[in-house]
């Protein structure tokens, strides 16, 4: 679990690097030729990554339904976030790399595992293949964010 949690930091560390510099505006817009901007990416890896590992694992998830369904797959930026929104969103990004740190040391933290398919075409039958997706999918939506970027 050490290489996993180690990637895991060094992708949303990479993304906050990403995002400095950038006006709210910025965050904001959706360039040309992508459905998304990038406040809808980073509010989705903190969804997500949250329901891959946490929730498949028997363990709520913590955050607010409707900022789930606001970031939830297949769901398009529908309105510019705040700066509050996107300070929540930055925060949760570096916060839940701790969080899980320290989970991984509670024994018997994570339940039962809820099986799960992937829109990736790869099932997850454990909380081990959980965290390894969600690497890959944080991964993922790193490389759209720097597209955006580079866009802008």
């Amino acid at each position: 679990m050490k290489t996993e949690l180690e990637l895991f930091r060094a992708t949303r560390t990479n993304t906050i690097a990403l995002l400095k510099g950038l006006t709210l505006e910025q965050i904001n817009k959706i360039p040309d030729g992508f459905t998304g901007n990038i406040a809808w990416h980073i509010g989705h890896m903190v969804s997500t990554h949250k329901g891959l590992v946490y929730q498949l694992n028997s363990v709520p998830g913590g955050l607010e339904k409707d900022f789930v369904v606001k970031y939830k797959k297949g769901s398009v930026p529908e309105s510019p976030i705040d700066q509050a929104e996107f300070e929540f969103i930055t925060t949760e990004l570096l916060n839940q790399v701790d969080e899980l740190e320290a989970d991984l040391d509670k024994d018997g933290f994570f339940g039962v595992n809820i099986p799960y398919s992937t829109s990736y075409n790869f099932d997850l039958n454990s909380f081990e293949e959980g965290l390894k997706f969600s690497n890959l999918h944080q991964a993922l939506h790193l490389g759209y964010i720097l597209a955006m970027k580079r866009s802008l």
